[in-house]
């Protein structure tokens, strides 16, 4: 098969991908760059699966200093740019049990986010009953529900800052303005089945590397030939174990999946009613939600006319080797049998709702719920979103691009500067993040 070389490749091309091939060419203008993806087109992998919200709610300041610049610079795209991203400041709502409410994570986490400046408001009980149309807030006396381990709604904590957005719109950005500066065709369709780990410096001896030579990844093999670069950077979110485990680097996430669900409201007056809920934001409707048990959270879809349905389930559901494509098939009887008795039972204009489209992707986990952007070997891995790899992609990409700079400060949007290796394994300067839904 062919063999290219090329100055850096980009494996993956979803939202991290794109962002980061966007400005690695962008601020190094004389190299040569190849974004390769094995679908047919940019973000159709796990960026087109995910529920496509944003927040910069976070507990920790780390996310919340890489969530905060990148919505606002998606603010700017859309405002200043005149790219619709569809980014709708719907808000984010958590309904809370009082113990919940009280919890000392809850409250550390409200005192960081007012120490960083990030906007929220307390809803109490009675005022959530008067804003949400059919809001369920009491099970006393519900013996399916206390069989459920359902907790009541006593507080709302509401971030007016946070909201959706089309992921596909938002990729085309990044896609477009790198188009407009590469040297090189962005390759799709392409498998990347290994990667390239050689000698460094090569003595071409039969069998090598061995134990006792310097390492270094050189490149890609693919089923349309052989890729080479200085710099090979993988942006392959739940699949990078697949591509990292074989030479030797420990990724340190692990991934596990996640499904969603839709549901119309056209037909239901009461999902309707629930849909344009007023009072919360200006667009008039309600914000993604999210209930005190389980996981389980909605947010509207108002091009739709409708809800996407989730869950972040933890304890039971495992951690997965993406190493096909069969773990994207969502299951009906989850919705059937977890999902759904949850939902309707804190929001019964649910009652008798079915999904009509559903799709499931991976969620890539780090143990401290931070991303990961490092180097080894010649590799930089993104990696370890947590299913929030949109609401941080554009400070996580302007990462990548300072510390293949050799950077030792990234700036982010609106001139915040945080150390390049800030994310990285060995020198990594984070806090453990306890909001992850």
């Amino acid at each position: 098969m062919s063999e290219e070389s090329f100055d850096v490749i980009i494996v993956g091309a979803g939202v991290l991908g794109v962002a980061t091939a966007y400005y690695i060419q962008k601020n190094s203008p004389d190299k040569h760059i190849l974004l390769v993806e094995k679908a047919l087109a940019p973000g159709q992998g796990n960026t087109a699966m995910s529920a496509a919200a944003v927040r910069n709610m976070f507990a920790s300041s780390t996310n919340q200093i890489l969530t905060d610049t990148s919505m606002k610079y998606f603010e700017y795209v859309q405002s200043e740019l005149g790219h619709d991203l569809l980014f709708e400041k719907t808000g984010y709502l958590w309904l809370l049990s009082e113990s919940q409410f009280k919890h000392e994570s809850v409250q550390v986490w409200m005192e960081r986010m007012k120490k960083s400046g990030i906007h929220y408001k307390v809803y109490s009980k009675k005022e959530l009953k008067k804003l949400i149309p059919g809001l369920n807030v009491d099970f006393t006396g519900d013996e399916e529900a206390q069989l459920m381990n359902l907790q009541q709604v006593d507080y709302g904590l509401f971030g007016g800052d946070c909201g959706v957005l089309d992921p596909t719109r938002l990729v085309e950005h990044y896609f477009e303005e790198f188009k407009k500066i590469t040297h090189v065709k962005p390759r799709f369709g392409v498998y990347v089945q290994r990667l390239l780990l050689e000698a460094d410096p090569k003595l071409d001896l039969p069998g090598e590397p061995y134990v006792w030579q310097n390492k270094k990844i050189t490149g890609i093999i693919t089923d349309k030939g052989t890729f080479r670069a200085k710099t090979v950077v993988l942006a392959t979110g739940a699949w990078a174990n697949e591509l990292l485990d074989p030479v030797g680097i420990d990724s340190m996430t692990k991934a596990k999946k996640r499904q969603l669900f839709v549901i119309h409201a056209e037909d239901s007056p009461k999902l309707k009613a629930l849909l344009n809920t007023k009072g919360f934001n200006e667009i008039g409707c309600i914000p993604f939600t999210i209930v005190p048990s389980t996981g389980v959270y909605f947010r509207p879809q108002l091009q739709e006319h409708g809800f996407w349905i989730g869950c972040g389930d933890k304890l039971g559901r495992e951690y997965k080797y993406f190493q096909t494509d069969e773990m994207m098939v969502p299951e009906s009887a989850y919705y059937e049998n977890s999902v759904y008795p949850v939902l309707s039972k804190y929001f019964p204009a649910f009652e008798g709702a079915r999904p009509v489209n559903s799709w499931a992707g991976g969620y890539s986990y780090s143990p401290d719920k931070i991303p990961f952007v490092y180097t080894e070997c010649g590799v930089l891995v993104i990696n370890g979103a947590s299913g929030s790899g949109i609401m941080k992609s554009d400070a996580l990409a302007r990462i990548a691009d300072a510390l293949y700079r050799g950077l030792p400060e990234a700036e982010l949007y609106g001139g915040k500067k945080v150390p390049s290796n800030m994310l990285s394994v060995k020198d990594r300067k984070v806090e453990i993040e306890s909001v992850i839904i």
